[in-house]
């Protein structure tokens, strides 16, 4: 099971344009795949499941894109260096994207999505986020912004909707633009999310051309 998982994860994160279908994959039989039961077996952990093993890879790779990120900085190496950022990027805004297509098929639940974005945007307003965690967020947004806005769910706990939380993270989004060592190219980014969400998140044709080049092909 770990095995097939781990397989259909990374087709998606390294072949994002498909990351739909790979979610509509997981959609269709995340119910299908034999459970297992917890490791070690009598133990009180939730029986082992498709979607448990997806949601513990995507996890893990949210998790640890900071650590990695540090130590490929200190590679001494300028094309193997280089070489690892592309592969990083390529990994972490597919990781999101795939995330995004698995709320969209409701595959996964509002509040892990949420976090996600919390923690790009830090929950200390204090804190700046890197230009990587902006992109990331920017990708986030033009993938399940339309879902946020239109969801009438409140969080149980906090008590507040899908649209007041996602006008927090454009108010955020739109303070940390503001900074003046922002890159132009995360700067145009950010204006094209803000277009897109004021014209009903239906793109208009008229992108910036300052996308990054891998973009074009994902």
């Amino acid at each position: 099971l770990k095995r097939v998982t781990t397989l259909i994860f990374d087709k998606a994160v390294l072949e994002p344009t498909f990351c739909a279908m790979y979610a509509q994959l997981c959609y269709d039989i995340h119910d299908r795949l034999p459970k297992f039961p917890p490791e070690p077996i009598g133990s009180d952990d939730d029986e082992i499941t498709f979607m448990r093993v997806l949601l513990n890879t995507i996890q893990m790779l949210f998790d640890g894109t900071d650590e990695l990120s540090d130590e490929i900085r200190k590679m001494n190496a300028a094309d193997q260096k280089k070489d690892k950022e592309m592969l990083l990027k390529l990994r972490t805004l597919g990781n999101l994207r795939l995330v995004g297509e698995l709320f969209l098929k409701q595959t996964i639940p509002e509040k892990i999505v949420l976090h996600f974005f919390q923690e790009l945007l830090s929950h200390d307003e204090k804190t700046y986020p890197s230009e990587e965690k902006l992109e990331a967020v920017c990708v986030f947004l033009k993938t399940i912004g339309k879902k946020l806005d239109g969801s009438k769910l409140v969080d149980s706990f906090l008590g507040f909707s899908s649209k007041q939380y996602s006008d927090y993270f454009f108010r955020r989004l739109k303070s940390l633009s503001s900074h003046p060592q922002l890159s132009r190219r995360i700067k145009f980014l950010v204006r094209d999310i803000f277009d897109l969400r004021s014209n009903n998140w239906i793109p208009s044709g008229k992108e910036s051309s300052y996308y990054p080049l891998d973009e074009h092909h994902m």
